[in-house]
């Protein structure tokens, strides 16, 4: 997974099968959007059902032609990813994830991405510190400011 390869997994009912999981640098916007929006939701140890809603309006305003298929595999992937992580692997993967955000995205998009992600930190009711360092990073990187209701 780490130094610029790709993490292949298992399926579940077939040891043949493999699932290859991009780096940030390969990502689509679909993708790279995606595990952002699950670092997010996992920062603070849990993904709630109102996070997950959060993530899905906001990949269909974002993303409208995109299937949910592809959406839910790439989510899945994710958040598959950001287990496996300590947090320095985690933070080196969320600022590679916004570069890659801001090298894909149109200034439009990533100005829309603002207020979704404060949508996901918000969803669950509770703010955690852990979810405001990805918010300031996101800031910081995609030169957008996100208002959140603390």
């Amino acid at each position: 997974m780490m130094n610029g390869k790709k993490t292949k997994t298992m399926g579940i009912f077939s040891s043949s099968r493999k699932e290859e999981i991009n780096q940030p640098e390969e990502m689509s916007p679909l993708e790279s959007v995606t595990h952002l929006f699950a670092a997010i939701q996992i920062a603070d140890q849990q993904a709630s059902y109102e996070e997950k809603e959060s993530w899905i309006n906001a990949i269909s305003k974002l993303f409208p032609e995109n299937s949910s298929e592809r959406s839910e595999k790439y989510y899945s992937q994710a958040h598959k990813v950001l287990s496996l992580q300590n947090n320095e692997q985690r933070l080196a993967y969320i600022l590679s994830t916004l570069e890659r955000i801001k090298a894909l995205l149109s200034k439009d998009q990533i100005d829309s991405i603002g207020p979704m992600i404060a949508d996901i930190v918000e969803a669950d009711g509770i703010v955690m510190t852990s979810e405001m360092d990805i918010v300031s990073l996101a800031e910081k990187i995609l030169d957008i400011k996100i208002e959140i209701e603390e």
